[in-house]
């Protein structure tokens, strides 16, 4: 029963087939495009030009700006004292899959539970976009925020358009600025924000926790209203999470390139089968 076709699986299909056979199109043009573009690493403010690299798909592409972005936040974590809000664009399925498959994504969220533990990550998924998703993308979705809760990341969710707009960021005293998705080029960096901004940045996150979907005190109470603003039954979808646990996904997702993993949806779906009595900092940051 755990593998019939359904919103669940076909979710899990299709972003593992897209994710996969775009990455492995353009693994040797990443391989050669990660040293045309390593000389960024050493400069506090970076603009990722596409023109730099060889030709990508726009998976690859994203790929790539993902992985500077999370090194680029890695090397600068050390300027961020207080327990930080993470600022994320991802408005839809196929753009939070990311989180569920690629590896870089998966050991980075590990690295950054370790170091704090009160952190907080900020979604703006406007109705309009859950609208024109699909269940299954809608599944996919609600995966991504279920792994933030399974690492301790408290997920806050903003429904406001205008918010969709705003770059990619760390919050805390200071900020950070890592933006691929939705960026001109491969990606934009800073290590510190300016004062303007850093004022916009704390003016969006102070609305976003203040006006957010899931206030609710537990991870299984905001997954829960996560689920009811996405559209997907939240009994159905915890029926099919326990399922999926007690064999792992890995029969109907096995990704061939090396950039990818099941770690991401395997841990995301015990934590919500196993959510009433696993708390997250004791689940996956391990």
């Amino acid at each position: 029963m755990a593998n019939i076709v359904d919103d669940m699986t076909v979710g899990i299909i299709w972003a593992t087939a897209n994710a996969d056979t775009a990455l492995l199109a353009d693994d040797a043009q990443l391989v050669r495009s990660q040293g045309y573009v390593a000389h960024h690493e050493k400069s506090a403010v970076s603009r990722g030009v596409i023109d730099e690299v060889p030709t990508l798909n726009p998976v690859a592409s994203q790929w790539l700006g993902s992985r500077f972005c999370s090194r680029h936040i890695a090397r600068h974590l050390n300027q961020i004292e207080d327990a930080p809000l993470f600022w994320t664009r991802e408005q839809r399925g196929e753009e939070a899959t990311a989180w569920l498959l690629w590896s870089h994504k998966f050991d980075y969220l590990r690295r950054t539970s370790r170091r704090f533990t009160n952190m907080r990550r900020g979604f703006c998924i406007p109705e309009s976009e859950v609208t024109a998703s699909p269940q299954y993308e809608r599944v996919m979705l609600l995966l991504a925020m279920a792994l933030m809760e399974a690492f301790g990341i408290r997920v806050e969710l903003s429904t406001q358009p205008e918010h969709s707009v705003v770059e990619g960021f760390v919050l805390a005293d200071r900020a950070i600025v890592a933006n691929w998705l939705g960026s001109p080029g491969l990606w934009c960096v800073e290590a510190s924000a300016p004062q303007s901004r850093l004022i916009t940045y704390r003016r969006l996150a102070g609305e976003v926790v203040s006006d957010s979907l899931t206030s609710q005190a537990t991870p299984a109470r905001r997954l829960a209203a996560l689920a009811s603003y996405l559209d997907v039954p939240w009994g159905w979808f915890r029926r099919r999470c326990v399922e999926l646990a007690a064999v792992g996904v890995d029969d109907i997702a096995h990704p061939r390139s090396r950039l990818l993993s099941t770690r991401g949806l395997n841990t995301a779906i015990r934590y919500v089968a196993y959510i009433d009595v696993l708390e997250g900092d004791d689940f996956a940051r391990r």
